[in-house]
Formats: C-alpha cells, sequence, structure tokens
C-alpha cells in the first residue's frame, strides 16, 4: 500500500512514508502500554462487540457504530484484542496519510531539515498517531474525515472518497459531519476565484440538501428541538459525565475563550496530567507557536487562499467550538482535538508558504 502511495500521489519518498509507519506502529504500541494500566475505552468497545449476538444488533449510530465495525473482526473471525488494536491503528495510520497527501497536493514549500519540509515534519508529531492508534471513534472519524478532506480537494474527481468519508463521519459523530458541510457552503459563499461559477452553485446546492437532510438525524443525537444543538440535554448530560472521568481538570464551567485555549493547547507543565500530560505539552507549546505564526502571517493572506483552506479554516474553528463545550474534563480534550489538528497543520502548513518566514524559524528552534 505504500508503495500505491508514493507511486500515485506526490510524496516526499516512499521512505518517508515507511518512516511514518514507524512513528505510527511505535506509538501504537506506547497505547497499548497506557491502555493496559489505564481504563481505556477500547476494551469495552471489544467486549461488547465480541460479546453481540450478531452483526447487524450493533448497526446504530455513534458507539454502536464501533461496535459494528469492530464485530467482524472480533467475533467472526474470533481475533484478540490486540489484533484488533492494530486493525483500528491502520485505519488511524491510513487517515494521517491521506491528509499528508492533501497537505503535499495543495502546498508548495522549500526543505527546512533533513530535506524534509514543514508538511513532513508536522505529520511526524506524536499527539495525532498516539490518538488514533486504538479501537474507538479516534481512528475511525479521523479516516472519515481525511476522506472527506482528500475527496475536497480534488472534488470533481473524487465523489466517491467525499461520500464514504462523510458516512464515517456521520455515523461517528454526526453534528460533526454537520459542522464540516455548514463549513463547506460558508467556504463557496466566501470564494470568488478558483471555482468556476456553476461548479460553486452546484456545490453549494449539494451541501444545502446534505444539510438539510443530516438535520433532523443531529437533533435526534443531541435530543434537541433546534439546530443550537449545543445547548442540548443530551450533549450537556455528556459534557457533565465527561468531567467526572479519571483523566483530569474539570473544564466544564470554563469561559468560552479559557474552553477554547484549554481545548488547543492544555495541558502545559503545571497541569499535572502525568507522564502522558508532560509529553504532549512540549507538543502544545509549539501548537502555540504555530497558532502565532497562523494568525501572523496566515490570516493576513486571507484573500490568497481558496475554498478549500477557507473550508479547513472554518471547520476547524466550528468544530473546536463545538467539541470544546461537550468536553467535560482535560483528558478527554487530549484527544478529542486529536481529529481536529490535521486541520490546524493544513492551515499551518499554507500560513508557512507564505515567504518562508516560518521556515527560518523553524530551523532555529
Amino acid at each position: 500500500m505504500i508503495k500505491a502511495f508514493s507511486n500515485k500521489f506526490h510524496v516526499h519518498s516512499e521512505s518517508f512514508l515507511w518512516l511514518m509507519f514507524a512513528v505510527h506502529v511505535l506509538l501504537s504500541i506506547g497505547y497499548a502500554v497506557y491502555a493496559a494500566n489505564s481504563t481505556s475505552d477500547s476494551i469495552a468497545y471489544y467486549a461488547k462487540a465480541k460479546a453481540a449476538s450478531d452483526w447487524f444488533s450493533t448497526w446504530g449510530i455513534g458507539t454502536p457504530f464501533i461496535y459494528f465495525l469492530a464485530w467482524p473482526f472480533a467475533s467472526l473471525f474470533n481475533l484478540s484484542y490486540y489484533s484488533c488494536m492494530i486493525i483500528f491503528s491502520f485505519f488511524g495510520y491510513v487517515a494521517i496519510v491521506l491528509f499528508y497527501i492533501t497537505a503535499k497536493e495543495n502546498i508548495k514549500l522549500e526543505p527546512v531539515w533533513l530535506r524534509f519540509t514543514v508538511v513532513e515534519l508536522v505529520f511526524l508529531l506524536p499527539n495525532l498517531h498516539f490518538w488514533s492508534a486504538s479501537i474507538g471513534k479516534g481512528a475511525v472519524i479521523l479516516l472519515g474525515l481525511a476522506l472527506f478532506t482528500f475527496g475536497l480537494s480534488r472534488f470533481n474527481r473524487r465523489i466517491f472518497s467525499i461520500l464514504i468519508g462523510g458516512l464515517l463521519t456521520f455515523m461517528i459523530r454526526p453534528h460533526i459531519l454537520f459542522t464540516a458541510v455548514v463549513s463547506v457552503m460558508l467556504g463557496i459563499v466566501l470564494t470568488s476565484s478558483g471555482i468556476k461559477p456553476y461548479l460553486r452553485w452546484v456545490i453549494f446546492i449539494a451541501a444545502g440538501i446534505v444539510f438539510l437532510y443530516i438535520s433532523d438525524d443531529v437533533l435526534k443525537f443531541a435530543d434537541t428541538e433546534s439546530l443550537d444543538i449545543l445547548s442540548s440535554s443530551s450533549l450537556s448530560h455528556r459534557a457533565s459525565e465527561l468531567s467526572k472521568a479519571s483523566s483530569g481538570v474539570d473544564i466544564q464551567n470554563y469561559g468560552i475563550l479559557m474552553k477554547m485555549f484549554t481545548f488547543w493547547f492544555r495541558p502545559l507543565f503545571f497541569d499535572g496530567q502525568g507522564v502522558v500530560g508532560i509529553l504532549v505539552s512540549f507538543e502544545n507549546l509549539l501548537y502555540i507557536f504555530m497558532f502565532y505564526t497562523v494568525i501572523k502571517k496566515g490570516i493576513l493572506h486571507w484573500g490568497d487562499w481558496n475554498g478549500w483552506f477557507r473550508i479547513c479554516l472554518f471547520f476547524f474553528l466550528f468544530g473546536s467550538f463545538a467539541l470544546a463545550q461537550v468536553t467535560g474534563n482535560l483528558g478527554i480534550a487530549m484527544r478529542q482535538k486529536a481529529q481536529l489538528m490535521p486541520f490546524f497543520f493544513l492551515i499551518f502548513c499554507k500560513a508557512s508558504s507564505y515567504k518562508g518566514i516560518v521556515t527560518k524559524r523553524f530551523v532555529r528552534i
């Protein structure tokens, strides 16, 4: 598969894809050790999928869909927990590779270290690999979003990718697909170049149809009667339950700005989140620098951005806002944000493409 990717798409090299694979394998092992020594949802997902009497009894939106995906491996083929972990980790790896390929075909950058560009470096960051390496929603929704974004990058040739990615995203978190569709509509409305007018209308109308079609399911999933899904009793209850989890600082009562900062950039060293939290803190410091670069250089060149980059920005902002509202504590935030960080990486790489301002600083670091 790696050779096929390297032959078909513009990537740094086949060896870099193998390097990315090695990083993902190491962090998958790290996650398996972490799961064995903590309360991990992956164990419950595997146990319930294995215990299900038949495949279609597991069908459903949200958590049941993970049982549905895991059932053939856990029950039909009677694979072990760790074998299923490897399969879902592979889903996560494919997702990261698709995001990387999408970045490479849309952003041109000069090498900054060992012939690697900023694109290669950001997709080696460990947090994304770590939280997409287990049985659960993280790997699957990341794959769905990767397929969706990969398809949008060349929408006239990748309709199938958009449909499959949209379906996976919807089955895991309908409100995230809802956010993606809104981002597409807004990105198209605010784009005046790069897309022929009739195509702009076709995309907008198609997105509008999807918006209307999934809105009822989103409302049912969120247990609310209006599109203000963040005020729903279901999501409020979910946030309350998440705040009771064992992995950290309760952020439910923070103000919106503090919630967003916490969701994006914490834990930091003062948060006391154990070994994992300390390791994540180093990466979060880098995120702060990257965010500063996006604000200073990227947003100033907003007029140069095509519709695809604007969609990525809107989705990152809207998705972060939605997840930050229902993320109960810092431990949950660490893994929730992993599904959105590839969009932040895309935006950062785009900002880095303006006259190489970032690359010089990156080398100094």
